[in-house]
């Protein structure tokens, strides 16, 4: 039962990314701790969707700040129910 306000919260699935903003100067290619995919940060692409399994260990270095979390949109002919 919520109460005074509070949020549902909703478990993250598959579909979520998190948004992660790059604080330094110069472009990098990272490859995600968990998952193995490439991440590109630059001066001009300083925001990027992460898998939230790579961006929690990649906010642990100061460079990384994670802003928030995005539900992704369904693909053309996927279904909610599986």
């Amino acid at each position: 039962m919520r109460c005074c306000g509070e949020e549902r919260m909703t478990p993250m699935t598959e579909r979520h990314r998190a948004s992660v903003r790059y604080g330094g100067g110069k472009p990098i290619v990272m490859k995600g701790p968990v998952t193995g995919s490439t991440y590109r940060f630059s001066g001009s692409e300083r925001v990027q969707l992460v898998d939230p399994r790579d961006a929690v260990v990649m906010a642990r270095e100061r460079l990384f700040r994670i802003e928030g979390i995005v539900e992704m949109p369904l693909s053309p002919g996927e279904n909610l129910h599986g």
